[in-house]
C-alpha cells in the first residue's frame, strides 16, 4: 500500500499560511548548479550566470566544481557578470572508488557537500538546483510566477490544487519523462527496510516524483533530500548495476531520496523547454507564441518581456537543427560544438556559421526562422512543423544570449580593444580535432587564457588556497554585519529553528491577521 504524504503539522501549516499571505522576497533564493572544472563547462557556467542577470534574477548563484586538476584556475571561475556569484569546491567524486569514470556522482554528492559546508553558510529560504546547460528566459521567484494562469500542469489532480510556490514541506520541480522504473528497484536495499520510499506505487511516482532540474526546495527540505540523494546514488549503482542508464541512476536516486523523507514534489511543466519532441514541457508557450508573449528572438530582441507567458529556462542538452540545406546538411547548434575559449578577450564571438564536417553553413536568425516555419522547407518536410518552430526559437534564444554574455564579460574584464567580431564558428569536435569523453563531450580544445584581461584580473591568484581564503573572508564579513545589525548580505546566518522562522513572520504580520491566524490554528487543532 502506498504511504500517503504525511499530514502537515500545525507549525508547517502556519508557515505555509504566513508564506502565502506575506510572500518571500525575490532575493530569498539561492541558485546552484554542479560542474567539473573543464573548459567545456566553464563557458556554460558564465552563459547561465549572465542570462540570470539579463532577465533580472535575484538572489545568489553558486557554481559547484568537482574533480578539479591541481592547476585549475579558480580566479577565472570566479569571474562572472552576475554580482552575487560564488564558486564552491568539492572533493573528487567521479572516480567511483577507482573502478570507473562516473561523472554523475558530481551533482548529488556535490550539492550535498555544498549545503553542508558552504562558506558562508547557506541562509536563503529557497534553493534551486539547475543544470549548467541552461539559460534563463524569466526569473525564478520563491513564490513562483506572478501570473498563476501561466502555470502548466498535466497531472491527475485539478489545476486549482497545485501551486508553484516553494514552502517548507512543499518542494517543486519540472516534469521529466523518466517514468517510474525506480518503483521496481530493490528499494529496501537502497533506502532501508521500512523506509517510506518502499511504499510509493507507480501512480504516485508519476504524479510526484517524475521530475528533474530545476528542483526547487526549502533550504531545510534540501538538506534532508540531498543527504539521502548522495547516499542512494551510490547504492542504486551497487544494487541495480547496469540495468539503469547512467544519468537515470542519478535521477532515480533523487526520487528515492525525496520519497524516503516523504517530500512529494509539485511536478509542473512550465519551468523549462528542452527536448523539442517531448511533452510535459513549456512548449505550449512557443507553439502558440503569437497568442501568448509574441517574443520571437529570431526576428527581434532576445530580451524577453517581463512576466510573460514563456518558459523560465531553456535546457539545451542536445543538437538543434532548425535550418536544413539539401547539399550540406543542417545548420546546427550544439553545446559540444562550442569552442572552449569563447570568453577569451582575444577570441572571436561565435557567429551564425556551423560546420559539422561537411562544410560551413552560414545563416541569419531571420533565415533560421523563415526556414523553420515555412511549409515547404526541408525541416518541415522531415519533421513536424511544431518541432522546427521549437528548434528555431531555442537556437535563436540561446545563441543570442551566449553572444551577448561574451560581450558583457569582455566589457567588464578585458582591456579596451578586445575582440567583438561575431565571426567565430560552431564546430563539431571532429572539425576541432579534439578528443571526447565516453559521453561525447570534448575533453580538450582551445583553452581560455588571461591574455588581454585588465591588470587586476590578469595577475589574480587562481590557486585553490587563495580561493578558500577569500571565502572565509566573505564569511567573516557576513558574520560581522549580522552581529552589528548592519546585515546587507543575504548570507547572514539562518535562524536556528523553524519555530524562530515562525516567530519572525508573526512579528511583521499586520494586526488584522492575528485573528485569522487564531481561527486557523483552532480549526486545524
Amino acid at each position: 500500500t502506498t504511504r500517503m504524504p504525511r499530514p502537515l503539522s500545525r507549525l508547517s501549516l502556519l508557515v505555509f499560511f504566513f508564506s502565502s499571505v506575506l510572500g518571500l522576497p525575490d532575493d530569498d533564493i539561492h541558485i546552484v548548479f554542479s560542474t567539473d572544472c573543464s573548459g567545456y563547462q566553464n563557458w556554460q557556467a558564465e552563459a547561465l550566470a549572465y542570462s540570470a542577470l539579463m532577465v533580472g534574477q535575484k538572489g545568489h548563484i553558486t557554481r559547484i566544481v568537482s574533480n578539479c586538476p591541481p592547476d585549475a584556475d579558480f580566479a577565472m571561475m570566479r569571474r562572472s557578470s552576475y554580482p552575487n556569484y560564488h564558486v564552491h569546491i568539492t572533493p573528487k567524486f567521479s572516480l567511483d572508488e577507482g573502478r570507473e569514470y562516473f561523472p554523475y556522482y558530481n551533482k548529488p554528492l556535490g550539492v550535498d557537500h555544498w549545503i553542508k559546508n558552504a562558506v558562508p553558510a547557506v541562509s536563503q529560504s529557497v534553493v534551486v538546483l539547475l543544470d549548467p546547460d541552461m539559460v534563463f528566459v524569466q526569473p525564478i521567484r520563491p513564490d513562483g510566477i506572478k501570473n498563476k494562469d501561466y502555470i502548466l500542469y498535466t497531472g491527475r489532480r485539478e489545476k486549482s490544487e497545485v501551486t508553484d510556490a516553494v514552502t517548507l514541506g512543499h518542494p517543486v520541480g519540472q516534469q521529466y519523462l523518466i517514468g517510474s522504473t525506480w518503483v521496481n528497484f530493490k528499494r529496501d536495499l537502497i533506502c532501508g527496510a521500512g523506509s517510506a520510499c518502499t511504499t510509493v506505487d507507480h501512480g504516485a511516482a508519476h504524479e510526484y516524483y517524475a521530475l528533474g532540474p530545476p528542483y526547487l526546495l526549502h533550504r531545510e527540505d534540501a538538506k534532508k533530500v540531498w543527504d539521502a540523494w548522495a547516499k542512494f546514488v551510490v547504492r542504486v549503482r551497487e544494487v541495480e548495476g547496469r540495468k539503469v542508464a547512467d544519468m537515470l541512476s542519478e535521477m532515480y536516486a533523487y526520487c528515492l531520496g525525496a520519497a524516503h523523507h516523504e517530500l512529494p514534489h509539485e511536478r509542473l511543466d512550465h519551468f523549462m523547454v528542452s527536448n523539442h519532441r517531448a511533452e510535459g514541457e513549456a512548449w505550449e508557450f512557443i507553439d502558440k507564441l503569437e497568442e501568448f508573449s509574441g517574443h520571437n528572438p529570431c526576428l527581434g530582441s532576445h530580451h524577453p518581456p517581463a512576466d510573460a507567458a514563456l518558459p523560465l529556462l531553456v535546457h539545451y542538452p542536445g543538437e538543434v537543427i532548425p535550418y536544413m540545406d539539401p547539399q550540406k546538411g543542417g545548420w546546427k547548434f550544439h553545446k559540444k560544438h562550442m569552442p572552449h575559449n569563447i570568453y577569451d578577450c582575444k577570441a572571436k564571438v561565435p557567429g551564425w556559421t556551423s560546420d559539422d564536417g561537411r562544410g560551413p553553413i552560414t545563416v541569419s536568425p531571420e533565415e533560421i526562422w523563415r526556414s523553420a516555419t515555412s511549409p515547404d522547407s526541408q525541416c518541415s518536410k522531415k519533421h513536424r512543423p511544431t518541432d522546427c518552430k521549437r528548434q528555431a526559437w531555442v537556437a535563436c534564444q540561446v545563441h543570442k544570449t551566449i553572444q551577448e554574455s561574451i560581450l558583457a564579460y569582455k566589457e567588464k574584464f578585458c582591456k579596451p580593444g578586445y575582440v567583438k567580431e561575431k565571426e567565430g564558428s560552431l564546430l563539431h569536435p571532429a572539425v576541432m580535432n579534439v578528443k571526447v569523453d565516453p559521453y561525447g563531450a570534448p575533453l580538450s580544445g582551445t583553452k581560455q587564457t588571461r591574455e588581454g584581461l585588465k591588470d587586476e584580473y590578469a595577475h589574480e591568484d587562481g590557486s585553490k588556497e587563495y580561493h578558500l581564503k577569500l571565502q572565509q573572508k566573505e564569511a567573516n564579513t557576513a558574520i560581522g554585519d549580522a552581529e552589528s545589525g548592519n546585515d546587507k548580505s543575504s548570507f547572514a546566518y539562518p535562524l536556528e529553528s523553524d519555530e524562530n522562522n515562525l516567530a519572525a513572520y508573526a512579528v511583521i504580520l499586520l494586526p488584522t491577521l492575528a485573528g485569522v491566524c487564531l481561527i486557523l490554528y483552532r480549526a486545524i487543532g
